[in-house]
């Protein structure tokens, strides 16, 4: 065999054992992703699960990623009404006793015959602490009487930024009582909170970019828009802030 034939035969391994480790190596891997880079260092790694289908983490993010009634009622259901505030965010409220329940009773016998004087008494839950109007209890003043408080931090950090969306940014719809929390530092913070967001799993990943490019953007331009408003935009803020704020008493 002539020197010419074998260095022919070395330069084809060569290009064959090249080629198929690129085949096999996890950077050419659809299941593999950029995981960090550190010096000039890359480096890859398998994207976490999603988690378990019936973990809490789970049911939370379905309903996140679900259709806007889904996420408003997780929102003002399972998070604020079953840590004891009432849906608007402004309230606390607390279950009443036997006694207090006792007392609603007489007061709803007495109250038809008194001709108004003995007002009614609530029976299964009675208020005790509203903000001014305007005011809404932070996401931290919620969750800490939540059971949901042990959950992933990463879930809880998207209920965080659902909840600032739905009560302070009221969805990217500024209205008087929302005024206050439309501020560059508010918007700031939020845009802050939602790039904290990993982009995997998948369910996490979709949530971020709702959050990054359409409620964000929403949020930006109303407050562009009030910054800046046109005669037709206060003509619709308007009409509009009457219809909402009518609602939400």
């Amino acid at each position: 065999m002539n020197n010419g034939l074998i260095l022919q035969l070395i330069l084809f391994f060569l290009i064959y054992s090249a080629v198929n480790a690129q085949d096999t190596d996890p950077y050419y891997d659809d299941h593999y992703y950029d995981f960090e880079s550190l010096e000039g260092l890359t480096i890859f790694a398998e994207p976490p699960p999603d988690f378990a289908s019936e973990s809490a983490e789970a049911g939370i993010l379905s309903a996140l990623n679900g259709s806007f009634s889904e996420r408003k009622r997780f929102i003002e259901n399972n998070l604020l009404e079953n840590a004891g505030f009432r849906r608007t965010g402004n309230i606390k409220f607390r279950k009443t006793d036997s006694s207090e329940k006792t007392l609603s009773i007489l007061h709803g016998i007495i109250h038809p015959f008194s001709f108004g004087i003995v007002p009614m008494k609530p029976f299964l839950e009675i208020d005790y602490d509203r903000l001014p109007d305007g005011k809404f209890y932070s996401f931290e003043s919620v969750i800490i009487s939540s059971k949901l408080i042990n959950i992933s931090p990463v879930v809880l950090l998207i209920m965080e930024i659902e909840y600032i969306l739905q009560i302070e940014f009221c969805n990217g719809i500024l209205v008087k009582n929302k005024l206050n929390y439309y501020t560059e530092d508010n918007i700031s913070k939020f845009e802050g909170l939602i790039l904290e967001l990993p982009e995997f799993p998948e369910s996490v990943g979709q949530l971020k970019e709702r959050y990054l490019n359409i409620e964000l953007p929403k949020i930006k331009q109303a407050f562009e828009r009030h910054n800046n408003p046109s005669e037709n935009y206060l003509r619709a803020k308007e009409n509009l802030e009457g219809t909402l704020i009518r609602r939400l008493d």
